[in-house]
């Protein structure tokens, strides 16, 4: 009977672990991008990639760093079409790229911020333009009213259209692609959710009708 209270104990354990880690999570949202596109400045330009974002992500495990849940989405292209870089294009222009959530429930992430500018290296032998976000490009967010966890995002930075012969490489096809990842992380005193707890009692009641049988037989 020993034997068949730890099985019973085991299936109720791994019921609960098993609806845990099955719990994914729908995040639904957009982005939105300010920055300057004229002079002075290296004059940019943006071709959206994917302006809105749906996806499920189920949580990492907040003591280890196996399993881990990662979405990463292409955001938008960014490039130049100026020729060469003069001398009001190496001044840094900001830029800010703003993340909206919409779902699970309304929420507000901290924008990440920057700066792009022009670069001439070599006595200008060299052009190109580079783009530099504040803090490694990371930014957080925390989830609340019944979903508690945290939402790391972080996007690239890096250079584009650089060129050679006191020129850039100019147009689309040099441009830099921005990149977003996004790791959840659901904290461990979370409150389960409806069908968590469903299966939890599931497996416990399991557990307790057969501690109940050995009573009886020992009586």
């Amino acid at each position: 009977m020993r034997m068949k209270f730890m099985a019973a104990l085991a299936v109720a354990g791994g019921l609960a672990l098993g609806a845990s880690q099955a719990q994914a999570t729908q995040f639904v949202g957009s982005w939105s991008l300010e920055y300057l596109n004229a002079d002075p400045g290296l004059v940019l330009q943006v071709q959206p990639i994917n302006p809105t974002f749906n996806f499920a992500l189920s949580p990492d495990d907040p003591n280890t760093a196996q399993n881990e849940e990662l979405k990463t989405l292409s955001l938008f292209k960014l490039y130049t079409n100026e020729t060469s870089v003069n001398a009001d294009d190496l001044i840094a222009s900001p830029i800010k790229l703003t993340f909206n959530f919409s779902a699970p429930t309304p929420n507000t992430v901290d924008p990440i911020t920057g700066v792009t500018s022009g670069y001439s290296e070599f006595f200008g032998y060299i052009q190109g333009g580079k783009l530099t976000w504040a803090n490694n490009g990371v930014t957080q967010l925390h989830f609340g009213n019944g979903l508690t966890g945290l939402m790391t995002i972080k996007v690239n930075g890096g250079e584009y259209n650089e060129g050679g012969f006191w020129s850039t490489d100019e147009g689309i096809s040099e441009a830099l692609t921005v990149k977003a990842k996004f790791d959840w992380d659901r904290d461990a005193t979370a409150v389960p959710e409806p069908a968590t707890w469903a299966l939890m009692l599931g497996g416990f009641g399991l557990a307790g009708t057969a501690l109940r049988r050995r009573r009886a037989l020992a009586a």
